[in-house]
């Protein structure tokens, strides 16, 4: 390995490791002080609860179909060479998450604050 590929390798990883680090917070959340905004919360929590229902529905799907592509490519390789399985049957690629469950958490605190409440973001002094 030349001195230069290893200096690039070194700093890939230096950069891999310190990107863990930084500050990190956590979330004061404050209800409305009326009832209205309390209900309009509640609504809050059933929509993002339902949304990460679908999600769980999602990627349980996904994992279904990933399973059985993949048994397809199998059944494809049945009985051909290395070199034709490689030519005439499809490898499938594994649908990564995307997001979503990510996503009901932002649509919630979008929520939250349109109902009246706030989120403080604090800092923590670890």
């Amino acid at each position: 390995m030349s001195n230069s590929l290893k200096w690039r390798a070194a700093l890939v990883l230096a950069v891999g490791l310190l990107g863990g680090c930084g500050p990190s917070y956590t979330y004061r959340y404050s209800p409305p002080p009326s009832m209205a905004g309390m209900n309009c919360i509640n609504s809050c929590s059933m929509e993002r609860n339902h949304c990460k229902q679908m999600a769980r529905l999602q990627e349980n799907s996904d994992h279904a179909l990933y399973q059985a592509n993949y048994r397809n490519y199998q059944l494809c390789q049945a009985g051909k060479s290395k070199k034709e399985a490689r030519k005439s049957c499809y490898y499938p690629s594994y649908p990564f998450n995307s997001g979503s469950s990510y996503s009901c958490g932002s649509d919630y605190d979008s929520c939250y604050q349109s109902c009246g409440g706030t989120i403080q973001r604090i800092l923590n002094k670890d």
